[in-house]
């Protein structure tokens, strides 16, 4: 238990709340009909600590990062439906992002992405931007033409035609707040 206490321990305010949460997810048995929280917990670790990794592989590729952020939001919001067929992987990055995202993380979301005539986008217009770079990264091969804040300034993206300002860390943090609330709300199929 120890890897996903360390994992999501910064997203609790304490580490009794991070105990509470992990622990209860790790205590479901295979035949619970909630198994699939526990479940959900572990492919969040997995695939955001692989976006984590990107870095040492290909420094600088935001693109490759985004890439596992999203298939984690997406594999987050069909375990959260029950969904059990193969596809619609647009919609549901874009549930992901309308169901889960909330409060001041939806806030920093819309207000960090904009026109070059520097208008915010809104959600789905963020998700559908998002969405453009991962399918880049998965059918044309192009990981290395997105980038977020540098920390330093904004950074302006030609493909899609977007102004970012926030850090890949930024949104890892707002994708992971937005699994455990997945996690926190999932409802097994009747």
């Amino acid at each position: 238990m120890d890897e996903w206490i360390a994992f999501f321990e910064p997203f609790f305010a304490t580490r009794n709340a991070t105990l509470a949460f992990v622990e209860r997810l790790e205590r479901l048995p295979l035949h619970d009909p909630s198994h699939r929280a526990k479940i959900m917990m572990h492919q969040t670790q997995r695939l955001v600590s692989i976006a984590d990794d990107i870095p040492s592989i290909r420094k600088g590729k935001e693109s490759l990062q985004l890439l596992f952020l999203l298939v984690c939001a997406e594999n987050i919001a069909k375990m959260h439906e029950n969904f059990h067929d193969e596809g619609q992987s647009r919609a549901y990055v874009r549930k992901f992002f309308d169901l889960f995202v909330v409060d001041a993380d939806r806030t920093q979301l819309e207000s960090s992405f904009s026109t070059y005539a520097r208008v915010p986008l809104d959600m789905a217009a963020v998700a559908n931007a998002l969405y453009s770079v991962r399918c880049d990264v998965v059918h044309e091969g192009k990981y290395w033409g997105f980038h977020f804040h540098d920390g330093r300034k904004p950074m302006v993206n030609d493909d899609p035609d977007v102004i970012v300002s926030l850090t890949i860390a930024q949104f890892r943090s707002i994708v992971v707040r937005g699994c455990i609330r997945a996690i926190q709300t999932y409802v097994p199929a009747p």
